[in-house]
């Protein structure tokens, strides 16, 4: 037991060490199939003004008239800059990309004054004015909104208020519910616990048994305990089934983009803690089966075959009972919940020759 404490302490350390002295502060390249930059038309860190706090986002793109994808990050807390820029390259050629550190995160962690305050309702507002932001800022009548994880819980919200500012919504690892999500995940680690003999992880789950970890008070607001769920969720990975083409991924690279200051890094990990304590608690209750089956946008689904965080299986059932003018759904079946990033020519191929084709007339 002393060994593997003196091993999680190196490996903190470690990160903590990669993540302070790293080097930072400009704009990543993007490359291509083969390694070969691709020349940006549309390169900027930018501060900017989203519901009344100042935000920062990161543009990118190989011409200033290519259509605009507005990126939303998982988490809660996540800032995927560093993922999308080294993943996702060439998908730079054909659009603009627009990472955004969302409220309370990395280079946005002062967008809310104290954690505690953060909303789900802000971040839909803050995705409704920037999406307005960018469609004026490159003369565009609409954008491309793409959600990954906990982006996609906010991209439903977003696209079903507002579903004229997109051209359409592209769920990825798309979260659906939180009841059955999380039990399935409990059962997913007690099991993977008890086979591992890890006689900590079981003890601590039954002590706090199935999920929700929440109650709703008199006023509709919803009350959650963020220590008990960061105890399931932190524990996913460890125990889901590891996708075959999760081995040319390295998930480092988000706490070590170029964009980033090392303060910027340290506050990533803050926000990552805190929102997931904070934010994850209000959607204990959440069900898009019950609140979100009629669309009145195009709806893309991408969906790795071994994802277990935000389960496939509830995401394709999800997927058959909605309604929207276009549908379609592409499953990356090398991968996990993070599909676009491990099968990445897959995803990019689907924007380009699918997603594209089928809204460049709406």
């Amino acid at each position: 037991m002393r060994k593997k404490i003196v091993r999680r302490m190196a490996a903190l350390a470690l990160l903590v060490l990669a993540v302070l002295t790293a080097s930072c502060s400009h704009m990543a390249k993007v490359r291509d199939d083969e390694e070969r930059e691709i020349p940006q038309e549309v390169q900027a860190m930018q501060k900017v003004r989203i519901n009344n706090t100042d935000q920062w986002i990161f543009l990118s793109g190989a011409r200033a008239d290519n259509p605009v994808i507005l990126w939303l990050d998982g988490g809660p807390g996540g800032s995927e800059v560093g993922w999308v820029r080294e993943y996702l390259g060439p998908l730079h050629a054909d659009f603009t990309v627009v990472c955004w550190d969302q409220r309370g995160t990395a280079k946005s962690y002062h967008a809310v004054r104290n954690p505690k305050d953060l909303k789900v309702a802000d971040y839909v507002q803050d995705v409704l004015e920037l999406s307005r932001y960018l469609a004026q800022r490159f003369d565009q009548e609409k954008i491309y909104l793409v959600g990954h994880s906990w982006g996609s819980v906010i991209g439903v919200l977003a696209a079903q208020a507002h579903p004229e500012l997109f051209h359409a919504y592209i769920g990825v690892a798309q979260h659906v519910n939180s009841i059955e999500n999380d039990s399935i995940g409990w059962d997913m680690i007690h099991a993977g616990a008890l086979a591992a003999g890890d006689t900590k992880v079981v003890k601590l789950l039954e002590n706090q048994g199935k999920p929700p970890y929440a109650t709703i008070s008199a006023d509709g607001t919803v009350v959650g305990d963020g220590d008990t769920y960061y105890n399931l969720l932190s524990r996913l990975y460890t125990y889901s089934p590891h996708a075959p083409a999760d081995a040319g991924f390295d998930s480092m690279k988000m706490f070590l983009a170029p964009e980033h200051t090392w303060r910027d890094r340290f506050n990533l990990v803050r926000g990552l803690l805190n929102a997931v304590k904070i934010v994850y608690p209000q959607l204990a209750f959440l069900d898009f089966e019950q609140d979100a089956l009629k669309f009145d946008l195009p709806v893309f689904i991408v969906n790795g075959r071994y994802d277990y965080t935000c389960v496939a299986s509830i995401t394709e059932r999800w997927f058959n009972q909605l309604e929207a003018p276009v549908k379609d759904m592409l499953w990356l079946e090398h991968s996990g919940h993070n599909g676009v990033y491990t099968e990445p020519q897959a995803f990019i191929s689907y924007m380009k020759e699918v997603v594209l084709p089928a809204t460049r007339t709406r």
